[in-house]
């Protein structure tokens, strides 16, 4: 059966318990560093899996590093995640009880701070009360009314979030401690974008979904905006308006920026060489595809290779 598997990041061995996939496989890594916060790392090669979630005063946050997450909490609650962004959620046996997550890359790279709100409260009063973090101000701040929210994590928090998921394996405990009780405060203080969104509509997530799944399979194509538009009975302006709002990027971006991280996600896990992998995203060159690679991931197409060849050996 094609399954996740859960290990004790601290301990490694065994794993500890296992989620069912619909495909492939996935390993997420635990690292338990204070009472009711566990920090995990995780790296999925499944199209999608669901979860059932117990009554408590809970919060997570999942910062994307790598593919794309889009998740269905309810028949009208859905996100989605790129990378660099993160979605903070309130599981409290109402509200996220039962999710459905999608990877429609067919993999996902990412760090995820499950937390027990009461649990945590009470471990830094007595631990470290000059840093305690305040949840009620946390929630106000990031969700206000709401349960759910997804955006660009924004430079300081995406800064904090990437050293936690870049030295769970290695670094010692006390400054994984550091790092998150300083992520808890930024998450209080820095405002959220202005496009913060807790979710689209299911009924228009369906229809963009099927827009989107329509282009995907034109290829490099340059798709027809007014013949799509009446094809589902829409003018163009509600058809780019409706996409922007599902997908958060205008129809041509997308694309661009879908087929960049495919492009990412092959490097990463294969050893074609880079001019085919530059091909398949639309480019005519490898150089070109290397020049907008690097100022999309900050690396060159093969360093970025390197990179995460390296880590899924450490």
């Amino acid at each position: 059966m094609p399954e996740i598997q859960f290990f004790h990041g601290f301990s490694g061995g065994a794993p500890c318990r296992a989620l069912p996939c619909e495909d492939g496989d996935g390993r997420i890594d635990c690292y338990p560093l204070m009472d009711g916060v566990t920090a995990m790392l995780v790296r999925l090669n499944t199209h999608g899996f669901e979860e059932n979630r117990p009554r408590r005063n809970g919060l997570e946050i999942n910062f994307c590093v790598n593919g794309r997450f889009e998740s269905a909490f309810s028949p009208r609650d859905i996100a989605q995640v790129r990378p660099g962004d993160m979605a903070v959620c309130l599981f409290d046996g109402v509200h996220g009880a039962a999710s459905r997550s999608h990877f429609p890359l067919g993999c996902y790279d990412g760090l995820c701070l499950d937390v027990d709100c009461d649990a945590a409260s009470g471990w830094m009063a007595r631990n470290a009360p000059a840093l305690a973090a305040d949840f009620a101000a946390l929630r106000q701040n990031l969700l206000r009314d709401r349960w759910y929210a997804a955006c660009p994590a924004g430079p300081r928090c995406e800064h904090v979030l990437r050293e936690l998921y870049e030295n769970l394996p290695c670094a010692e405990p006390a400054y994984l401690r550091l790092k998150v009780l300083e992520l808890f405060y930024l998450l209080s203080v820095t405002p959220p974008p202005e496009d913060a969104s807790p979710y689209c509509s299911a009924e228009r997530m369906r229809l963009a979904g099927h827009i989107r799944d329509h282009l995907l399979t034109l290829g490099h194509e340059r798709p027809s905006l007014e013949a799509l538009a009446r094809e589902h009975g829409i003018s163009v302006s509600l058809l780019q308006s409706l996409f922007r709002q599902a997908y958060g990027a205008p129809v041509q971006r997308y694309l661009r920026e879908y087929r960049l991280e495919q492009a990412a996600v092959a490097l990463a896990r294969s050893r074609r060489r880079v001019l085919d992998i530059a091909l398949d995203a639309g480019y005519d060159s490898a150089s070109k595809f290397g020049q907008v690679f690097k100022k999309r991931y900050g690396l060159t197409p093969t360093a970025y290779r390197a990179a995460k060849q390296r880590v899924k050996t450490e």
